[in-house]
């Protein structure tokens, strides 16, 4: 509804207000939105969490404000019904790209409903055209529009009440979850970390079996091609998915493939946190980011390298599809595993910077969406949780607590099919834009037709 009502405002305003007003509700709705993020970047940029969160939002806002003013300047009468084609197009682009943020994308509005099931159809960007859609025939009075877009929905709810239970799981995951301050990690890693999953991982494995066990994000201090970490990885008897860092032309944020202690492949992290993994223009600006990290009393920081290939980890059967923490919320990145063979979604992640906050949470349901794109299981390892698995439907069937450090068995399963998303992409904001593109034609012909 307050989407709605933004869109009645918008097309009673001249582009010049529209740009104000969508600002301002923008700015409110990311700062609600964001609220946990001061908080979470504060034990790494402490004062210069506040500012960095601020300016994020207000450049989420900008865009929002500036998709809803070129929308009123170039569609005129026409933009109440533009207004959903341009948002959806808006959201595509903002998932692309080094400094892709998807945050607040609108599909996610409908991820706890059955509408999110078209997601296997045209990913999340397919939802978000149908939440905003809603949105403006709720304030339309062109009764035939309104009775289209309640149609979609209406079709839209029964493909999701109707879709057919995938098989159950048959197959045991152990997530093991080292519940590790990484306060402490950014001060310096310590062999402790991997004796502690170890010991956690083989306290799993003696109270229940597993074919596979899953680690967190950076869990090991040091990469399993290491000779310390390679013999002590011969204690775990099944293959394992761990995550650590790498040297390899710079330090990278990355998940092993290990069986017997042997490593069998790996998977560096692509879509990297700007200001957080990467440093944009860190060469050309290097002074000023000396001075900013000294001010923050933190070291000259270089950040991560990102990876450059999207190739599944293979064990046995198995043909993992890695996804690294904030990856899990990028459609583009899953898709691309699948395509290639992933069988199983896999993501190692660290929440444990959100704290108590709605950032976990959040970052955990826009991963469950994931599932339903691709109609994979979706496996996750947290560092403090949230550690879970989900089945190609979004259903979480196995969620444990997070602040903890212990080992959970969850139920698991692989899937070989290939969604309409998986094969197409995301054609719903290509089609948004060639509507986009249709209607400005139209309102340009009519309004030279009326000059004549």
């Amino acid at each position: 509804m307050p989407l709605a009502l933004l869109f009645r405002e918008i097309t009673r305003r001249t582009p010049a207000d529209t740009f104000k007003l969508t600002w301002l509700f923008g700015a409110g709705f990311f700062a609600a939105h964001l609220l946990w993020l001061p908080s979470s970047l504060s034990g790494f940029l402490g004062p210069g969490a506040v500012i960095l969160s601020a300016l994020l939002i207000a450049t989420l806002a900008i865009l929002w404000g500036l998709t809803a003013a070129l929308t009123r300047w170039l569609l005129g009468p026409a933009t109440l019904w533009g207004l959903p084609l341009a948002w959806t197009v808006m959201d595509a682009l903002r998932a692309t790209g080094p400094f892709g943020f998807t945050w607040g994308s609108l599909g996610y509005a409908w991820a706890p409903t059955p509408l999110v099931q078209v997601a296997d159809l045209g990913g999340i960007a397919l939802v978000g055209l149908l939440v905003a859609l809603s949105a403006a025939a709720l304030v339309s009075g062109q009764r035939s529009g309104r009775s289209a877009v309640l149609g979609a929905v209406l079709l839209a709810a029964g493909y999701g009440l109707t879709r057919p239970s995938p098989p159950e799981g048959t197959q045991q995951v152990l997530l093991v979850q080292g519940n590790i301050d990484p306060r402490l990690k950014a001060a310096g890693r310590r062999t402790e970390e991997l004796t502690h999953y170890l010991n956690l991982t083989a306290a799993g494995l003696r109270a229940a079996p597993a074919t596979l066990v899953v680690w967190p994000e950076t869990a090991a201090p040091q990469a399993p091609t290491t000779a310390p970490v390679r013999r002590a990885l011969t204690a775990v008897p099944v293959p394992l998915l761990l995550g650590a860092p790498t040297q390899d032309a710079g330090l990278r944020n990355s998940v092993y493939a290990v069986q017997a202690g042997q490593p069998l492949g790996r998977q560096d992290k692509r879509q990297l946190v700007p200001f957080g993994e990467f440093f944009p223009a860190r060469t050309a600006l290097g002074g000023v980011y000396r001075a900013v990290f000294a001010g923050l009393g933190l070291p000259p920081l270089s950040g991560t390298v990102p990876g450059t290939t999207t190739q599944p980890l293979a064990l046995g059967a198995l043909r993992a599809g890695i996804l690294i923490c904030y990856e899990s919320t990028f459609s583009a990145v899953a898709r691309a595993l699948v395509a290639q063979g992933a069988n199983l979604l896999v993501t190692a992640s660290n929440d444990a910077w959100f704290g108590p906050s709605s950032g976990a949470e959040q970052h955990f349901q826009m991963g469950r969406v994931r599932a339903i794109e691709t109609r994979r299981w979706w496996v996750r390892a947290g560092n403090d949780g949230i550690s879970a698995a989900v089945d190609p439907q979004g259903r979480v069937v196995a969620r444990f607590p997070r602040g903890v450090a212990d080992a959970f068995t969850a139920p698991y399963g692989t899937a070989e099919t290939r969604t309409l998303f998986v094969r197409w992409g995301d054609w719903a904001p290509l089609l948004a834009g060639i509507g986009l593109a249709l209607v400005w034609s139209r309102q340009r012909w009519l309004t030279g037709r009326r000059a004549a």
